[in-house]
C-alpha cells in the first residue's frame, strides 16, 4: 500500500470526516501534515476525526506558512504521494522534497480563475513551475478544473473533491420557526461585504415592510453593521461567534440566506444554509456560483447591485411556491456535497499517479 502525505494549512472542521475517510480508503498509510494548528484570525474550533496528524506550530500570525521542519517530518514519514494544498513557502519545501527524492506530486487548490485573477506574475511562475512536476491536481469546484485548464492542464488529470459539511446536522434542525426573513454569516471585514448585506436588508424593510435579519460572526466591522441597522431600526439578532456544532440550530432560524463576496474561492457558509433548506443568493465572485447555488433552481446568482438583490428577495417572498421549490431544491442539491464524494476525489487522484 503506498504511503501518503497530505500537507496543508491548518485543520479545518468541515474537511475532518474527509480525512477520516482517506485515511480508511489506504488502511492508514494516510498522514495529514498541518503548518500550525491555528492561524490569529480563525476562530475555528476542530475536533479531529480518526487519522494520522502532525502539526508543525501552534499558531500562525500571519497566515505566510514558512516551516523548514517540513523537510524532517517528509524524511521520517517517507511518503510515496506527496499531496500539497497550497503555495506557501512549505508547501514549496515539499515540492522540493519530491524532486529529490523522485516521488509523486499531487497539488490541491481550493483556487478559482476568478479568486486568483489578482495573482502577481510571479506567484503565476511558481505555480507553473510547481504544475510542471505534479502528476494529478485536485479541486473543490468547476471553478478549480477552469483555473488547472488554463495552466495547459488536461482535464482527465483533474480530480474533484466536494467541500462539504455533515448534512445530516443540519437538516435534523430544519424544522424550527422561522424568525428571521435574511441571514448572514461571514467575518465583519471588507470583503465578505456585511454592509453590503445590511443595505439590502434596508431597501426591503423600505419596499416589503419588514425585515428581520440574523447575523452571525465576528470582526473589525461590527460596530459600523450594529450602528447600521439600529439607524434603520431593522430588528435584527446578533449572537456573535457561534461554534460549529452549534450552527445548525441557527440556520433553520432564517428563510432565506446571502452571500454577497468580493473574493472567495468557494464559501462554505452556503453548503450550511442550503443543508437547512435556505435557498442563497450569492454572486460570481463566490466558488458557489452556478456550481452548488445554481441560478433559478436553489437560488440566485446575481450582480453585485443592491437593488438586484432586494428586488429578488422581495420577489421571492412574494410567492409562496417559489420559496418552497428552492428550498427544496437546495435540500436535495447539497447531498451531493459530501465527505464521502470528498474523500473519493483525493482517492483516485492518488491512485491515478501510483
Amino acid at each position: 500500500m503506498a504511503k501518503v502525505v497530505l500537507l496543508t494549512n491548518i485543520p479545518a472542521p468541515y474537511r475532518e470526516k474527509m480525512h477520516e475517510l482517506v485515511s480508511e480508503y489506504f488502511k492508514g498509510f494516510y498522514t495529514v501534515v498541518y503548518c500550525a494548528e491555528k492561524e490569529s484570525n480563525r476562530k475555528w474550533e476542530v475536533q479531529y476525526g480518526n487519522y494520522d496528524k502532525q502539526v508543525l506550530s501552534k499558531i500562525n500570525d500571519n497566515a505566510i506558512h514558512n516551516n523548514p521542519e517540513i523537510i524532517k517530518s517528509l524524511n521520517k514519514l517517507n511518503p510515496d504521494v506527496v499531496v500539497i494544498m497550497g503555495f506557501y513557502p512549505s508547501m514549496l519545501y515539499a515540492y522540493l522534497w519530491t524532486i529529490f527524492k523522485s516521488r509523486k506530486l499531487i497539488v490541491f487548490t481550493d483556487g478559482t480563475l476568478i479568486s486568483e485573477s489578482s495573482l502577481s506574475i510571479i506567484h503565476k511562475i511558481v505555480r507553473k513551475i510547481v504544475f510542471k512536476k505534479a502528476k494529478a491536481f485536485i479541486g473543490p469546484s468547476n471553478g478549480s478544473a477552469e483555473l488547472y485548464e488554463s495552466y495547459g492542464i488536461d482535464k482527465s488529470k483533474f480530480f474533484r473533491t466536494y467541500l462539504a459539511i455533515n448534512n445530516s446536522l443540519f437538516l435534523k434542525e430544519s424544522s424550527k420557526e422561522k424568525k428571521f426573513d435574511l441571514m448572514f454569516s461571514g467575518q465583519f471585514i471588507d470583503r465578505k461585504m456585511p454592509l453590503f448585506f445590511v443595505e439590502i436588508a434596508r431597501i426591503v424593510k423600505e419596499q416589503y415592510g419588514k425585515c428581520s435579519v440574523l447575523i452571525l460572526g465576528n470582526g473589525i466591522l461590527e460596530r459600523e453593521i450594529v450602528q447600521l441597522l439600529e439607524s434603520y431600526s431593522i430588528e435584527y439578532s446578533y449572537p456573535g461567534f457561534i461554534s460549529q456544532e452549534d450552527l445548525p440550530s441557527y440556520y433553520t432560524q432564517a428563510k432565506l440566506f446571502l452571500f454577497p463576496t468580493r473574493n472567495d474561492p468557494w464559501g462554505v457558509v452556503a453548503n450550511e444554509a442550503m443543508a437547512s433548506g435556505l435557498p442563497v443568493i450569492t454572486c460570481m465572485n463566490a466558488g458557489v456560483a452556478n456550481d452548488l447555488v445554481v441560478d433559478g433552481f436553489n437560488g440566485y446568482v446575481l450582480p453585485l447591485s443592491e437593488k438586484v438583490w432586494a428586488d429578488k428577495v422581495i420577489s421571492i417572498f412574494n410567492s409562496q411556491d417559489e420559496y418552497k421549490r428552492l428550498s427544496e431544491n437546495a435540500l436535495k442539491h447539497v447531498q451531493i456535497y459530501s465527505s464521502e464524494n470528498a474523500a473519493k476525489g483525493i482517492f483516485l487522484a492518488v491512485n491515478s499517479v501510483i
